[in-house]
């Protein structure tokens, strides 16, 4: 069974809302425990599909057990930061373990990165509780439009009705959402997206952890277009249970005057620092969809 039908089917996206008004946070990260231990045992898709992203994160040398390890504990925190993040969404602050924290000379950086006139793209990998961290940011009183998949299924439109009320302006990966996004760019707004989830078999392949991966580039090219510099963060939940949002140095692109070579250059600075993240935290690296496909590996191993 595909992750979006298990993690973001409208069925348990509002059983864990409602989950989330009575159920004590031990007794919940227990369920997922038990539930992603139920799937690694039974060998289901969704572990084979996480399984196989992390051998590419974590190297050949990693023996199958230790990747079943990784990818069970993946499936248990996708769960635990779900619940976490439907309950702070019942509540109008941010309180306790799930509040979001950023080390003060990472979001000074940011903070004078977002008041900058030239706009900010924020891009990152889907780690953690990442989700909550852009809330979050919100609540600081900064406005950001996310970009998200141009055609969500049920369970996708019943978060990004969550992510509304804490007043993140969601749009689709589509042409009247990307000029929304330029132009907000061009007024020095900020945009936020993803940049590690492959959309469309027609992207160009580029390499990500050593192998050709068809991941989006629009990011980019929004830059490119806008003037703007691209900022890359993460969220890690911390050893004791609090959620990081972790951020790196605003990226000023790089042109050469080739804009296809410009947007894979650009794009490859960028998947370099996610690479770093992800490698910070493979099991909490949440992508449930396969990044690489077979024949592009293939092709590769073969020039």
């Amino acid at each position: 069974m595909k992750a979006q039908v298990i993690l973001g089917s409208p069925p348990m996206v509002i059983l864990g809302i409602a989950l989330a008004r009575i159920m004590p946070q031990r007794l919940a990260y227990w369920i997922a425990r038990k539930g992603a231990r139920s799937m690694s045992r039974r060998g289901s898709d969704l572990i084979a599909t996480v399984r196989a992203n992390l051998a590419h994160v974590v190297g050949p040398l990693a023996s199958q057990a230790e990747l079943d390890a990784l990818a069970e504990n993946a499936i248990c925190h996708a769960g635990c930061t779900y619940f976490d993040m439907f309950r702070t969404s019942l509540k109008h602050h941010y309180l306790g373990r799930a509040s979001p924290r950023a080390y003060p000379d990472e979001w000074a950086q940011a903070l004078s990165a977002f008041q900058d006139e030239r706009g900010i793209i924020v891009v990152g990998p889907h780690m953690s509780n990442f989700d909550l961290v852009i809330q979050w940011i919100t609540a600081q009183g900064i406005e950001i439009q996310a970009l998200s998949l141009a055609e969500p299924d049920m369970g996708a439109r019943v978060l990004n009705r969550l992510r509304r009320r804490r007043k993140v302006v969601v749009t689709p990966i589509n042409l009247h959402g990307l000029r929304l996004a330029l132009a907000r760019l061009k007024k020095g707004g900020v945009v936020v997206t993803g940049v590690d989830r492959p959309v469309s078999a027609d992207d160009e392949p580029i390499t990500f952890f050593g192998a050709p991966a068809r991941l989006p580039t629009g990011h980019i090219r929004l830059a490119l277009q806008s003037g703007a510099h691209v900022l890359v963060g993460c969220c890690i939940q911390e050893p004791d249970g609090a959620y990081t949002l972790r951020l790196r140095p605003p990226l000023e692109m790089e042109v050469s005057g080739d804009r296809r070579e410009d947007v894979r250059h650009n794009a490859r600075r960028v998947l370099a620092v996610v690479e770093e993240m992800i490698r910070e935290a493979p099991d909490q690296w949440l992508m449930f969809v396969p990044v690489w496909r077979e024949e592009d590996v293939a092709g590769n191993r073969g020039q």
